[in-house]
């Protein structure tokens, strides 16, 4: 799956995002080479350390679906923001080796990177 797709499945699944706190609407889609993806949205709780986040959501439906080895995903945002260090580490974890790339709706702009740019000292349990 192209990077543009998966961008693509991002963005629609964003619209579908419940945030009525913060109004910071993200949309998160995984794939691995094979061509099977997941997607996620974020999810607001009053109680906000219960919120779940797209990136979260998307990895954590990838593992229930017995996706592996994922080499990419797209994440999409207004602003085209970079996720939290918690989606980060998750990322580094679950998908060491995949390209991220993050898209703005506001400015039609895509950056990729991989996660080790994102997070270069992630905590590994081989540590």
């Amino acid at each position: 799956m192209s990077p543009a797709e998966l961008i693509h499945l991002a963005t629609e699944v964003r619209k579908k995002a419940f945030a009525p706190f913060s109004h910071f609407t993200v949309g998160a889609a995984v794939a691995n080479a094979q061509g099977d993806y997941a997607v996620g949205c974020n999810v607001e709780n009053a109680a906000f350390g219960s919120t779940i986040c797209a990136e979260a959501g998307a990895l954590s439906q990838a593992v229930a679906q017995g996706i592996e080895e994922i080499t990419n995903i797209a994440i999409v945002t207004e602003t085209g923001a970079a996720p939290c260090g918690n989606c980060r580490q998750l990322i580094a974890q679950l998908a060491p080796n995949c390209h991220v790339h993050l898209a703005s709706t506001a400015a039609l702009q895509i950056r990729t990177l991989s996660i080790r740019e994102l997070l270069p000292d992630a905590f590994t349990s081989l540590e």
